[in-house]
């Protein structure tokens, strides 16, 4: 994780202590807000879940990625290794008692990291392949796509710049108001030349079930979601899109304490591009396990690891770090 980003991050931790209280946080035992950070799947409006909040909702989350993939087909190829970075800033605001509106703001930080070694330990530790990542020198950044007319794209330099810009409009509805519909616009404001965005808009429209009850006599959930989107071609990305995909979510959550408990999911997607290349041309799945601690009443700290499920079409490991609060209306 890149020490200006983790520093960034710890001011807005230190900022949100002050803010005011209010109810406790109801997305303690809703999905974690992380979607695929494959670097070329993440500049498609892939899904956050969540539900519509009770007050006005900030947040500020970072995640950081650490890629290696080399993989070489008749249509294409592609080299990913090093270390994508993803600090998002959302706000959220209830509209009447079933209505919100918000936005996400991502800002990206493309690097050769510091997570290397750790992800070696991981491999290690549970004995799973590391994909030839050994030959590779560490601290690297080389990014490098090509098709059939040769290559298109390259990146080796440290690079930050905006993301995607997502607006939102969400509804809840149904039995206990267990259900929320989203729509989510992604607006072309991202950084192309360094993967942070694909240049066009995409527009994705989720439904997402979140049902709280207890289990040994604590509070708990379960939650399942699907969406769907439609993606714009991609200005930089010479590989053929999708034009639509589908995606979904399944999980569940423990209190195991007044203030604290453990949660996990797993995020699928369909395939976003028409490519023989694996990580691209695939269906992706990755799991996420953490948990949640709540230091004040209107405020909750996530953390949770990603792994991938289907390996090669999302990244080997992720960190999730995460800051939620509510506001008083």
């Amino acid at each position: 994780m890149h020490e200006r980003e983790l520093r960034f991050f710890t001011r807005c931790v230190a900022f949100a202590v002050l803010l005011p209280a209010s109810a406790a946080i109801a997305e303690d035992l809703g999905p974690f807000r992380t979607a695929n950070l494959n670097p070329l799947l993440a500049i498609v409006g892939l899904p956050v879940w969540a539900a519509v909040p009770e007050a006005t909702a900030i947040g500020s989350s970072l995640e950081a990625a650490n890629h290696y993939r080399l993989s070489q087909s008749n249509d294409g190829a592609l080299l990913l290794d090093g270390e994508t970075s993803r600090l998002r800033f959302w706000y959220e605001r209830p509209l009447g008692d079933r209505w919100s509106f918000g936005f996400d703001v991502p800002v990206y930080h493309q690097s050769g990291g510091s997570l290397d070694d750790l992800v070696d330990a991981w491999h290690s530790a549970f004995n799973l392949p590391d994909g030839g990542r050994n030959y590779r020198p560490e601290g690297v950044l080389e990014f490098r796509l090509a098709d059939a007319g040769g290559q298109f794209f390259e990146l080796e330099d440290t690079s930050t710049g905006l993301g995607d810009i997502q607006l939102t409009a969400a509804r809840r509805f149904g039995e206990r108001d267990g259900w929320t519909l989203r729509g989510t616009l992604k607006l072309p404001t991202g950084d192309e030349d360094l993967l942070a965005g694909s240049g066009e808009a995409d527009f994705t429209l989720t439904a997402l079930h979140l049902r709280r009850g207890e289990f040994a006599g604590r509070a708990a959930s379960y939650f399942l979601g699907a969406a769907w989107i439609e993606i714009g071609e991609p200005t930089i990305v010479e590989f053929d899109i999708e034009e639509r995909a589908m995606a979904g979510v399944l999980g569940g959550a423990l209190s195991l304490g007044e203030r604290y408990g453990i949660k996990g999911q797993v995020d699928i997607n369909s395939a976003l591009y028409d490519s023989a290349l694996e990580e691209i041309g695939q269906t992706a799945a990755q799991l996420t396990l953490g948990g949640w601690l709540d230091f004040r009443e209107s405020m909750s700290f996530e953390f949770a690891v990603s792994e991938d499920l289907h390996v090669s079409t999302s990244p080997d490991v992720v960190i999730v770090l995460c800051l939620r609060a509510e506001l008083r209306r």
